[in-house]
């Protein structure tokens, strides 16, 4: 059993390595299943775990709360409620409950210092850095981001996507905190880490942070090619944010260039996101009077 159960997970994580998401968390429920069918309690729940982080990034981790707090609660695998607190975190800032977010990845910190497993350690504080980012608490979240890339530095497939996804996290607090060169380098570096390896469901993030900070050093040509080729992937991935966010800095360059005709298209284009809103010509004109890079936090 435990044979089979090691070749499932590991095909899982090679899925994930590929961006295959929906057939990873299948296997990762094969796996549970047969550890479960055979009174392997812990093994069963590390795969739910596993399963569980798969689902989150298809949006689809909300209903495992529960268990993943059962989990939490009463495991005496401190390996599984790490895990169990991780997702939980993450699950709530899915949803947009950000403080309880903060307390499940301070607590999942915790575990992972008991661990002492630089992985895993990896993952919480790249979830608190994204919070506290998010908050517009930049050294906090510049601390977990620098702490989080030295905690893995060896890893290879999906994990070296997730460090890719922490060096652009920093790269963005950089530019935030007026260190555009240093911040650009460290987001080129994610971009050129996850382009090779066809990661295609996080570069656009990516893209967008390269656009922001192009803007910034008023080198517009690279800033529309990248706020462009993250537009067109944020909508095929279907992170409406991320879209947003995308006109938003596009027409902030049109404007810069003194296109006004460009600017309005793509706020008009980002009104479609605000169906409720009825947003008029006159809020338009006040976008367009007003500089959207000091308005707009990506992480918010």
């Amino acid at each position: 059993m435990k044979d089979r159960y090691e070749v499932l997970m590991g095909l899982a994580e090679e899925a994930l390595g590929d961006d295959d998401f929906e057939f990873a968390a299948d296997l990762f429920g094969d796996a549970e299943s047969i550890a479960r069918q055979h009174g392997e309690v812990d093994l069963a729940d590390r795969a739910f775990c596993n399963r569980c982080s798969v689902l989150v990034e298809l949006d689809q981790g909300a209903d495992q709360i529960p268990k993943l707090k059962e989990i939490l609660l009463s495991s005496s695998d401190t390996r599984n409620r790490f895990l169990a607190a991780y997702n939980t975190g993450v699950a709530y800032f899915i949803t947009e409950d950000f403080e309880r977010a903060h307390s499940y990845a301070r607590r999942a910190t915790t575990l992972a210092g008991e661990l002492g497993d630089p992985s895993l350690e990896h993952r919480s504080l790249n979830l608190v850095g994204t919070l506290a980012a998010r908050a517009s608490l930049f050294d906090e979240a510049e601390d977990a981001f620098v702490r989080c890339l030295e905690a893995d530095q060896d890893g290879e497939g999906y994990q070296r996507i997730m460090a890719a996804q922490v060096e652009d996290n920093l790269g963005y607090v950089m530019m935030c905190t007026e260190r555009l060169e240093e911040g650009l380098d460290h987001c080129e570096k994610a971009r050129a880490i996850m382009e090779e390896l066809g990661a295609h469901h996080y570069l656009f993030e990516t893209l967008q942070d390269l656009c922001y900070g192009y803007v910034l050093t008023d080198d517009l040509d690279r800033a529309e090619d990248c706020g462009t080729r993250a537009l067109e992937l944020a909508i095929e991935h279907s992170d409406e944010q991320i879209a947003k966010n995308c006109l938003f800095l596009l027409s902030e360059i049109a404007v810069r260039r003194g296109d006004t005709f460009g600017a309005r298209r793509y706020l008009r284009e980002l009104t479609a996101y605000y169906p409720e809103a009825g947003v008029s010509e006159e809020i338009i004109d006040v976008f367009l009077a007003t500089d959207l890079t000091s308005v707009v936090n990506l992480r918010g």
